[in-house]
């Protein structure tokens, strides 16, 4: 497949995901797109999460101060003298400061009480927006565009159907190192071969992608990925990227002694440096496998030769 050479937009950075979902003031249609107007109505009346929720929150705290001035004008009016006349006045306006400054200070507190509210309650109102927005994505003719909403859906959708299109989408662009890329968002729970074949590619564009989860997904479908028909490279390519710290290096020791014999001369190095600078972790067969393929290939290389000095390789 020719693959298209297309800029990928770095994704909206938010700290909580609910945040990239906005709803529109007018007809209530959620959606987690960057859209000026809203879809349905075609208002530009588009609000965060949060500013829908903090209006909610004020609405609530403007009723309870309604109330408390109700309370205070019957208690004026039914007061049966003049001194509890004043007396209900005082008391009312000293309450009226009071809930105001506490409404303020809890302002945070019950705008999260009714963001939780806005959830439960949306619900199904939420879910159809998100799936309006999918069909919009999936409707792109540039893979790029397409990818880019996907990706600000699947941070609220976390479903693995939406992650195999963003990995179909992925592969038909050309991949640079300059791209803001990701991996583990997009892990699937069963073996997916265009995932296999994009970890691949990272391994050798963005291997500091490659961490625990993808080592651990690599391992526990290895077997499948080695009948793949670059299946070797892969697994070669995610050895080569555990190498790059020691904790993986330990973790992963037995997946990494499967393939430390066709690792590039520069991944190998890494691995000896580690293993032979580290003689009293336990790093089971691997280090009997490093020992081998370093006496077999780079005994005579210089590179080694520093390394070799400050260990007892053959103590294994």
């Amino acid at each position: 497949m020719n693959k298209k050479n297309i800029v990928l937009r770095p994704p909206i950075k938010t700290k909580y995901a609910y945040e990239k979902l906005r709803c529109c003031n007018k007809c209530h249609n959620y959606t987690a797109l960057q859209e000026e107007n809203c879809s349905i109505c075609g208002k530009s009346a588009l609000l965060p999460m949060l500013e829908v929720a903090k209006r909610a929150a004020k609405r609530s705290m403007g009723n309870d101060l309604l109330l408390t001035l109700l309370l205070t004008l019957l208690s004026i009016i039914f007061s049966p003298t003049l001194q509890w006349v004043i007396i209900s006045a005082i008391t009312g306006a000293v309450l009226l400061v009071v809930f105001v400054i506490v409404h303020r200070i809890a302002l945070p507190s019950r705008t999260s009480i009714e963001l939780s509210k806005i959830f439960v309650r949306d619900r199904d109102r939420i879910a159809e927006g998100l799936l309006r927005n999918l069909d919009t994505a999936v409707a792109q003719e540039n893979e790029a565009r397409s990818y880019e909403l996907m990706r600000e859906i699947a941070a609220i959708i976390h479903d693995d159907h939406i992650r195999k299109l963003q990995i179909i989408l992925l592969q038909s662009l050309k991949l640079r190192k300059d791209m803001e890329l990701e991996l583990e968002p997009l892990l699937v729970k069963d073996f997916d071969p265009e995932l296999a074949d994009y970890i691949g590619e990272l391994a050798k564009i963005k291997r500091e992608l490659i961490k625990d989860h993808t080592f651990q997904y690599v391992i526990k479908y290895e077997a499948k990925i080695s009948v793949m028909e670059h299946g070797d490279d892969i697994l070669t390519g995610v050895a080569g990227a555990a190498v790059r710290m020691k904790r993986y290096v330990l973790a992963y020791a037995d997946f990494i002694s499967r393939h430390a014999r066709k690792l590039p001369k520069d991944r190998f190095l890494r691995l000896y440096r580690i293993v032979m600078e580290n003689p009293n972790l336990n790093w089971g067969a691997l280090k009997a496998e490093t020992v081998r393929v370093y006496e077999e290939k780079y005994q005579w290389d210089a590179d080694f030769q520093q390394i070799k000095s400050r260990s007892n390789i053959h103590d294994v």
